[in-house]
C-alpha cells in the first residue's frame, strides 16, 4: 500500500501487492493450521527441463504474507514532541519464488520494502484519524514475513515459514526483493528454478504466476488456493513512471501476484511481476528483465 492516491494524475502506477485486514491496535499471526506441518521437501528434477514443467513451477512459487506492525508519530501543530499512535497493523499479501538451492526467495521490491510498509501503516492509521498534514506523518515500523504453499502433492514448504529479508532494491531503482529461509526448515532445500540467460523479446510467449487477490483472508482459510498461470506474450520495452526500464507484457496480473515468475516456454525465468498502469488509454503490466534480476543474484552471492 502506498501514499493516498491522487486523482489528478491521468495515468496511475499501481503496484500489484495488495493491503489488507489494516486495524488498529496490533494483529494476530496468520494461523498455522492451513498445511500439515511438516518440513521442506521437493520430488522436483534437478535438471533445467526443455519444456515448461507444471509441477516444477508450482515446486517453486510461494505465497508471501508481509505483516507491518508500527506506531505512526505525528508532529500536530509543530511544538513539542512527535503524538505517538497505539500500534498499527497492516497486512499484505505477494507472490515469491526459490531462486537460489539455499533457500533463496525472490519477490519484488515493494512487497517487502520499508518505505512501502511505512505507508501501509500511514494509510491505515489515516482511514481512522483525520490530519491537516497527511505529508508531515512518519511512522517506525517492523515488517515480518512468511511463506507457505498450498497443500498440494509437490509442495515444497508444508507449513508457514518466517523468512528473513536479506536486500531490498526499491521500486524506483528496480523492484526486486531477496529473502532467505534460515535455518532447518531449508534442509532439504526447495528447487530453484532456472533463469533465461538473455532479456525477453517483444513476441516472445511468456506465462506470469502467482496468487491472485487472497488478501487478508489467508489467515481464516484451511488451505492457500493454488497458483495462477497467466500465459501472453512480451509487448515491449518501456520505461516505468519513475524511469526504470521494464517489459510490459499482456498476460492479465491482479493484485496479490507481484513478486511471482514470468517464466518462457521452457519455464525458464525471464521477469519478475512488478506492477500494473492503470488508466489512460488502456491497462497493462510490468515485469522486470532478466538482465537486471540476474545482476541483483549475483550481488548477493546467489550464484
Amino acid at each position: 500500500m502506498g501514499p493516498r492516491p491522487t486523482s489528478a494524475l491521468p495515468l496511475v502506477a499501481v503496484v500489484l501487492a495488495i493491503s489488507t485486514a489494516c486495524v488498529q491496535g496490533g494483529g494476530e499471526n496468520p494461523a498455522a493450521q492451513q498445511n500439515v506441518p511438516g518440513v521442506i521437501e521437493s520430488n522436483s528434477p534437478d535438471a533445467e527441463p526443455s519444456t515448461m514443467n507444471p509441477q516444477r513451477l508450482d515446486d517453486s512459487v510461494v505465497f508471501l504474507m508481509t505483516t507491518v506492525s508500527g506506531y505512526v508519530l505525528d508532529p500536530g501543530s509543530g511544538e513539542g514532541e512527535d503524538v505517538r499512535s497505539v500500534e498499527v497493523t497492516a497486512v499484505r499479501t505477494c507472490t515469491g519464488w526459490m531462486a537460489g538451492e539455499n533457500g533463496e526467495i525472490i519477490t519484488a521490491g515493494h512487497c517487502v520494502g520499508r518505505d512501502e510498509g511505512r505507508g501501509a501503516v500511514i494509510e491505515s492509521y489515516l482511514d481512522d484519524h483525520d490530519v491537516a498534514d497527511e505529508a508531515a506523518l512518519d511512522a517506525e515500523v517492523d515488517i515480518r514475513v512468511m511463506a507457505g504453499q498450498p497443500d498440494v502433492d509437490g509442495a515444497t514448504i508444508t507449513d508457514w515459514v518466517t523468512v528473513r529479508i536479506a536486500d531490498v532494491m526499491p521500486t524506483e531503482r528496480g523492484d526486486l526483493a531477496l529473502l532467505r529461509i534460515d535455518g532447518p526448515a531449508a534442509d532439504p532445500r526447495p528447487p530453484a528454478l532456472p533463469i533465461a540467460d538473455d532479456d525477453p523479446r517483444p513476441g516472445d510467449r511468456i506465462t506470469a504466476i502467482g496468487f491472485p487477490g487472497a488478501g487478508g483472508d489467508v489467515a481464516e482459510e484451511t488451505a492457500i488456493q493454488p497458483p495462477s498461470f497467466k500465459s501472453g506474450s512480451v509487448s515491449t520495452r518501456r520505461a516505468s513512471p519513475r524511469g526504470v526500464e521494464g517489459y510490459e507484457i499482456d498476460a492479465e496480473l491482479s493484485p496479490g501476484m507481484a513478486g511471482g515468475p514470468t517464466v518462457d516456454e521452457r519455464g525458464r525465468v525471464v521477469g519478475v511481476n512488478s506492477y500494473a498502469i492503470r488508466g489512460g488509454y488502456q491497462a497493462f503490466n510490468v515485469i522486470t528483465g532478466t538482465s537486471d534480476l540476474r545482476r541483483f543474484l549475483a550481488d548477493n552471492g546467489v550464484w
